[in-house]
């Protein structure tokens, strides 16, 4: 008799992992930081989602006259179990917060890649069961019933082909959304508050401080060599949050690169560099800042 192979695409893994990957492939190609410690964990983010990707994009079950073969993504995980060794397959529903990837269930293994529909294998020598994800759950047992001789029914219900692509979508669309939220947020140019006594930057990682503690403010041309990252976001030309410069040195930036001139404050507790997009907008903050210097 021929080979059945039953495929299933990982749709819910895909949703979650691209937009991951795809995210932290870009914080390690961020032109001009070189955060040697953040870089390497990143890289080793990366490297786990793309091996992650690899297993878990797809699921395909072959069944013929020798046995059931299962196989995750390229084939770094692949099982056989012989027709001889199987007591009954039947379909089956997972459980949502624990039916994915895979794992231990209390009285077996699980193996799956989206949706909640599985089949559950039994065996004749062992107490253990396995199961296995697919979207055809009952098209699968019936094929696999065939070959053992056996017509079994499981009571389980299984979910249905369009609610695991919903579930799929919808975790995508989530995943997405939150990236989008991150990059917006950090990405949006800083704005500050002045009042007669205090100076505040608000928005991502901002801060206050008094005037009364400023040690020195200027300007400069060139921003300094930039170490490490230790708290904050850096995607494209933005720089948010606690940096480590060459020198060690620890400054708090909020930085657009590329469009000089960078205000450079000083106060007891921490220096700071900023500007904004318009060079004209940095140029008024800093005379505005140095009359309230002055007056004091």
């Amino acid at each position: 008799m021929a080979k059945h192979n039953f495929t299933q695409i990982g749709t819910f893994s895909l949703a979650i992992m691209v937009p991951l990957f795809i995210f932290s492939l870009i914080i390690i190609f961020i032109p001009g930081i070189r955060d040697s410690g953040g870089v390497y964990a990143t890289v080793f983010v990366a490297l786990t989602l793309l091996v992650c990707l690899l297993i878990f994009y797809k699921i395909t079950i072959s069944v013929d006259e020798t046995g059931v073969t299962f196989s995750l993504g390229v084939g770094l995980i692949k099982k056989n179990y012989p027709v001889d060794e199987i007591k009954s397959c039947k379909p089956v529903k997972n459980f949502p917060l624990t039916g994915f990837g895979i794992r231990k269930i209390p009285n077996g293994w699980l193996y799956n890649v989206s949706g909640l529909g599985a089949i559950e294998l039994a065996f004749k020598n062992k107490s253990s069961v396995v199961r296995i994800g697919t979207n055809n759950p009952e098209l699968v047992s019936q094929t696999i019933n065939a070959y053992i001789k056996q017509d079994i029914h499981g009571s389980e219900t299984y979910e249905k082909k369009s609610a695991g692509i919903f579930s799929s979508i919808a975790v995508f669309v989530i995943v997405m959304i939150v990236v989008g939220i991150l990059l917006f947020t950090g990405n949006k140019e800083i704005s500050v508050k002045t009042d007669d006594k205090d100076f505040t930057i608000t928005g991502m990682y901002g801060l206050t401080f008094k005037y009364a503690d400023l040690i020195s403010i200027d300007t400069v041309s060139d921003l300094p060599g930039i170490r490490l990252r230790t708290n904050g976001y850096a995607f494209g030309n933005t720089l948010k949050g606690n940096f480590m410069l060459e020198d060690k040195s620890r400054v708090k930036l909020f930085i657009t690169k590329g469009t000089p001139p960078y205000l450079h404050l000083k106060t007891g507790n921490v220096e700071i560099y900023l500007n904004f997009r318009d060079h004209n907008k940095t140029r008024d903050l800093y005379k505005q800042l140095k009359t309230f210097v002055i007056s004091l």
